[in-house]
């Protein structure tokens, strides 16, 4: 039931995404935002990740807002994953998040634009744990919350680099366990500025 209903969330969000998007498409001159990469890492609780607790992390960032807005709207994606070798076998790590939420960007008119957010995580993670000739799997979704801060610099007015650092948490159910997927990221971004 709880999975479903998480399915539902992220249907309806995207239904609303997409009405967000054809809404203010016809008016995008008094749109702004950035759309980039993030590249960086994600510290997970050791207790609940053992072995597996540091993972790589790639994603996508990207906030929009209207020129009369004093914030923007934000949809971060993450994906991460980590391994532990033992034995001759490997125990795999892997999460999903999906960071809805608001972001306020200062001096948006600068080089230097700083910017600090939070908002609602939906999570997905996955553990793979191996023994010679077995490897069991499991995986969950939850729900949970994020707050980040970060900042944009200007290289030229379509393009930025940046750094972003948040902290994440959700509970998942993974080997009849209660874990956080969520954790500490940390990396830099680089894309679009329109």
């Amino acid at each position: 039931e709880m999975n479903r209903n998480i399915d539902r969330i992220f249907t309806n969000f995207a239904v609303a995404l997409l009405l967000i998007f054809t809404a203010t498409a016809a008016n995008a001159v008094d749109m702004s935002g950035h759309i980039g990469g993030f590249f960086g890492g994600k510290k997970l609780k050791s207790d609940d990740w053992p072995d597996i607790d540091t993972h790589y992390s790639m994603g996508v960032i990207f906030d929009i807002q209207k020129d009369s807005w004093p914030i923007s709207i934000v949809l971060d994606i993450t994906d991460t994953g980590g391994k532990h070798k033992h034995d001759g076998v490997e125990d795999l790590g892997h999460t999903t998040e999906y960071h809805l939420g608001i972001r306020k960007v200062f001096e948006r008119d600068s080089d230097l634009q700083p910017y600090i957010g939070g908002g609602v995580a939906l999570m997905y993670a996955e553990q793979e744990l191996a023994t010679i000739g077995t490897t069991t799997t499991q995986d969950d979704r939850g729900v949970g919350g994020w707050v980040g801060a970060g900042m944009y610099y200007e290289i030229n007015p379509g393009f930025v680099l940046g750094l972003d650092v948040r902290y994440s948490h959700g509970e998942v159910n993974l080997f009849d366990k209660d874990r956080n997927a969520g954790g500490i990221h940390a990396g830099i971004t680089g894309g679009y500025q329109f």
